[in-house]
């Protein structure tokens, strides 16, 4: 058996949503704030995924903000049916303006960012740039037991592998990206049995339209293990306490708060 690399995320968050969600098999209460959330997520994924093929389509510099647009509505269109499981339970036109409305200030920082590389570098230079090697890509490892799948890999000339995140910004980079985000580098070398190892990698915040480095040093690489083997743990059978984090920030977001709670 594997650990999902989604998992030591969703550790280092809290360790009590693992024994929730794998082993009572619980789902998170749908509030009106985690419906929000689940469509942002999937609409600013969609929005980040598609910037190479998007820039493939203009002529000019001057034609990236309407064309980014142009896109965001027909995401807005394509998200229910790209996402259908996620978001099966959620009334979707309820949120529909909301979203839109949040998504419109990113995409001015998204044309922005675009726009400064294109008179860097040129069109054909900056989507070459952009492009990544792989999107989705399923790695696992029967050594590290690990697996997973990286939503972005960039090749130029190692490899580099990307996460795309879409909730809160914070200073640096949140401990459970730097875990995922450097699990996927290990699991990157040995599925491709690479000689030389991968040094970092990055964290896309695309509220922030930023993406973040994260080295990946000796110390992470066995903070990953370590805490592999705490889900390890929970999956074997332990059952972590109530609020293990003593963050109640935590707690008043999550999903998970009153079932948590009650048993």
């Amino acid at each position: 058996m594997n650990v999902q690399v989604s998992d030591l995320n969703a550790h280092s968050f809290c360790p009590r949503t693992i024994y929730l969600s794998k082993i009572l098999k619980l789902k998170p209460m749908l509030s009106s704030e985690l419906s929000q959330g689940l469509i942002s997520h999937a609409v600013r994924r969609e929005l980040s995924m598609r910037q190479s093929r998007l820039l493939e389509k203009v002529s000019d510099v001057d034609d990236i903000p309407s064309a980014l647009e142009c896109e965001l509505d027909k995401i807005l269109q394509e998200v229910p049916h790209i996402y259908r499981k996620m978001l099966a339970d959620i009334d979707y036109g309820r949120y529909l303006e909301k979203t839109r409305s949040e998504l419109l200030g990113e995409i001015a920082l998204m044309a922005e960012r675009l726009s400064l590389m294109v008179d860097e570098v040129g069109i054909k230079r900056a989507v070459e740039a952009i492009t990544p090697w792989r999107v989705e890509y399923s790695v696992r490892s029967s050594s590290l037991r690990l697996s997973g799948r990286v939503d972005r890999i960039m090749k130029n000339p190692s490899y580099v592998p990307e996460e795309i995140k879409t909730g809160s910004v914070p200073s640096g980079v949140w401990e459970g990206d730097r875990l995922q985000t450097c699990a996927y580098a290990m699991l990157l070398e040995d599925q491709l049995d690479l000689k030389d190892p991968i040094l970092f990698g990055f964290v896309e915040y695309t509220r922030a339209q930023e993406k973040r480095p994260v080295m990946t040093t000796e110390k992470l690489r066995r903070e990953v293990i370590h805490i592999r083997d705490a889900v390890f743990e929970i999956l074997g059978g332990s059952v972590p306490e109530i609020c293990p984090h003593g963050n109640g920030r935590k707690c008043n977001g999550c999903g998970y708060k009153e079932q948590c709670y009650d048993i």
